[in-house]
């Protein structure tokens, strides 16, 4: 049996999905460690490592998500949009994944990614707004796509990105704090704002997790 794009897309698009919500847990899960003060300085830079790495794929699991989704709906006739607006959107989700990429790699250099994880957050306020838009307008029978269920997943994307966004401004002080304690600079007030952090961030994530899930049903029972 022949094989479709549409198909390798689909599996690409539920891929993502799990990606985006197993990644996400590994790294809530794994800052309770890097808080834990009874945990040695070692082992907390292990932790903050591997962090690093694993924090990275719902980095990109989210841009590629929109393309991927954006795809497949062009590709079913539900969105009304030509082949430009599909290259414009694959290209902004390029634009996404190198810039994580890239502060990925240079993560140790602060120098070098002060600029880079500024243009991040506007980059990714654009992009929700842009979805934020296009879903309302379609909500309101004036945009991309007949199809209200799938209208409705987009306002469910732009949610879940404006409140990623919320989570990495939630999550600012926590890096330098670790980065203290794992130099030994640090000291216990270092750990309070670590469980802090973490404590205000929980519900952000499990909120975006819900969002996932809706934005999943959505696209698979198509209930509007």
């Amino acid at each position: 049996m022949a094989i479709a794009l549409y198909d390798v897309l689909l599996l690409a698009h539920v891929l993502l999905f799990v990606y985006w919500l197993g990644a996400d847990l590994a790294v809530l899960y794994s800052a309770r460690f890097a808080a834990d003060p009874s945990l040695s300085l070692e082992t907390r830079q292990v932790i903050s490592q591997i962090m690093a790495f694993v924090d990275l794929f719902p980095r990109m699991s989210v841009p590629l998500i929109g393309a991927v989704g954006a795809s497949l709906g062009a590709m079913s006739g539900d969105f009304e949009f030509g082949p430009a607006v599909l290259v414009a959107i694959w290209l902004s989700a390029g634009i996404w994944v190198a810039t994580n990429l890239y502060l990925y790699l240079n993560r140790q250099q602060q120098s070098r990614t002060a600029a880079w994880r500024s243009f991040d957050l506007y980059w990714r306020s654009i992009i929700g707004v842009i979805v934020l838009g296009a879903a309302l307008a379609a909500l309101l029978g004036l945009g991309v796509t007949d199809n209200r269920s799938l209208a409705a997943k987009l306002l469910v994307f732009a949610a879940a990105i404006f409140l990623s966004l919320a989570l990495r401004r939630i999550f600012l002080p926590f890096r330098p704090a670790l980065r203290r304690l794992v130099e030994g600079s640090g000291g216990p007030p270092d750990v309070v704002v670590m469980q802090q952090t973490l404590a205000r961030a929980r519900p952000v994530v499990l909120g975006i997790w819900a969002l996932t899930v809706i934005a999943a049903a959505l696209g698979l029972w198509q209930p509007f």
